[in-house]
């Protein structure tokens, strides 16, 4: 196949998505101007009995499976008692290869079906304006795609950047396997990367 017509899966699976992601650094940074925050985390439901203590606790469990000499990672809860695994790395291949493996690890203990998204921030200054954004890339297994998530001024007022997420996901969608439909683009807010 010629590069020149290669694209990203139009739904892709979670190891799919993460390979893409992954890969997709040289084009986010060179040359949409958009740079990782070298983090990402899986955002995981609690059951309907469960609490936040216990989700965290079945998480850490989970995560017993992970790699710790390769991924630096840590559980967190937010307000509504949903789980925060975060991983750090240096570059963004890093980042989703830990995420990747994440994903096997919470669907070999069972909690594969609580598993609500794959989070990767990323910062994209604008040149016009002068000043930077926040944008998030959302893996939903549900629709099996990436979708665009772009905070638009004080996170208090729960404003969002459509024009922007449109524009993003417009330029990135031969890399990435993104989901087009923008009644699917949900937003996160108080996320805790």
């Amino acid at each position: 196949m010629c590069f020149f017509l290669k694209r990203a899966p139009a739904h892709a699976t979670w190891g799919q998505a993460m390979l893409s992601m992954g890969g997709v650094a040289e084009r986010l940074e060179k040359q949409l101007d958009t740079v990782t925050t070298r983090e990402a985390a899986v955002l995981v439901r609690p059951t309907d009995d469960q609490s936040a203590t216990q989700t965290r606790a079945e998480m850490e469990r989970a995560l017993t499976g992970m790699d710790r000499t390769l991924f630096r990672f840590d559980v967190t809860m937010d307000d509504s008692g949903y789980g925060w695994a975060i991983v750090k790395g240096a570059v963004l291949g890093d980042v989703a290869a830990g995420i990747n493996q994440m994903g096997e690890v919470f669907t070999a203990s069972g909690l594969g079906e609580r598993v609500m998204a794959a989070i990767f921030p990323f910062m994209w200054h604008d040149s016009v304006h002068q000043r930077d954004h926040k944008i998030y890339w959302l893996y939903q297994p549900r629709v099996r795609g990436f979708t665009p998530f772009v905070p638009d001024g004080d996170p208090s007022n729960e404003q969002r950047d459509h024009d922007l997420e449109i524009r993003m996901e417009t330029a990135i969608r031969r890399d990435l396997p993104t989901y087009r439909d923008t009644s699917e683009w949900y937003p996160i807010w108080g996320m805790p990367i």
